[in-house]
């Protein structure tokens, strides 16, 4: 059973019902790293971003499981990073794209993989200049735009890049009417995107909004969205926002067919407030199940494998 209610900003919320306990299979190596930033499937292979102190990424084999490989190190020259995210990857074409929110830069890398081992090549770095807006992270499209979001600067809350990370727009109007203008950061998420559809999950609270970006860079919202957890509009000062909102979405995935989320829905008056449980949505908005693992797993990063297999980071 799902159901709808408005508040007083006339926001629409959506109450999930109670997730479905699932048995997970469990890889039997471990792996010994820090929660990593995101998880990739690239391949054979699991790709991890920021795995440790010291290191940008980790490549695992899920076959030969005990093969492992580090690319990229902690810096500030062309090929190095300070805080990588990987903003596309595609085995196909063997092209990975990393960016660093710090550095402002993005480095596109060609992929070499012979007898198990995996090697890196840049091809293209690119130095992304915002101006006076103050972004988070990056996310390319298969249609070949970048997009970001702005947490300070910009009445906006996205912006939108061209194929060479030059800004052509910015779009996406402020969900909760009573947040302070052109402050963004109390709603900072994850990006997924497939075909002209791009969506963002927001992880301070369970805002959920798609839009249409066509071939031709035109933006449209698409209905059906809404927030899964009731935003606190009166939270004074403003850092008691992380307090006393209900956290929302972790990470988000999607295939053909369904999205995928990682939910919280818990607040830091609790002893933590890690997700323990997946929505998973159609393209349209409409919930198709609400599960959990059992022993309360947590469920911070998670990938599609061969576009079906949820392979979590727990």
């Amino acid at each position: 059973m799902i159901t709808a209610c408005k508040n007083q900003s006339d926001t629409k919320v959506i109450s999930l019902p109670h997730p479905k306990v699932v048995t997970p299979e469990v890889l039997p190596d471990e792996l010994i790293m820090q929660p990593p930033l995101e998880i990739k499937s690239y391949g054979d292979y699991l790709l991890f971003t920021q795995p440790m102190m010291g290191k940008s990424l980790l490549f695992y084999n899920r076959k030969t499981a005990h093969q492992f490989y580090w690319g990229g190190k902690i810096g500030s020259g062309p090929d190095d990073f300070m805080s990588a995210s990987c903003i596309y990857h595609n085995y196909n074409d063997s092209v990975i794209e990393i960016y660093d929110t710090n550095l402002r830069k993005m480095v596109s890398f060609k992929t070499h993989i012979e007898n198990d081992s995996i090697s890196l090549v840049s091809k293209e770095r690119f130095q992304v200049n915002t101006d006076s807006i103050s972004t988070l992270g990056l996310h390319k499209m298969n249609n070949g735009y970048y997009v970001s979001q702005a947490l300070f600067g910009h009445e906006n809350m996205f912006v939108l890049f061209d194929k060479d990370l030059k800004i052509l727009k910015t779009f996406g109007e402020r969900p909760i009417r009573e947040m302070p203008d052109e402050n963004y950061s109390y709603l900072y998420g994850w990006f997924a995107s497939i075909g002209n559809k791009l969506y963002f999950a927001s992880q301070p609270t369970g805002y959920l909004v798609c839009y249409e970006i066509t071939d031709k860079g035109n933006v449209k919202k698409k209905s059906g969205m809404h927030f899964f957890t009731t935003p606190k509009y009166e939270t004074r000062p403003a850092f008691n926002w992380a307090r006393d909102n209900q956290q929302g979405f972790y990470d988000i995935q999607l295939n053909d067919k369904y999205l995928f989320l990682s939910f919280s829905g818990k607040t830091f008056e609790t002893n933590d407030v890690y997700p323990e449980s997946i929505v998973i949505l159609n393209h349209n908005g409409e919930l198709q199940k609400h599960i959990k693992l059992d022993e309360n797993h947590i469920l911070l990063k998670f990938t599609l494998v061969g576009g079906q297999h949820l392979c979590c980071w727990a």
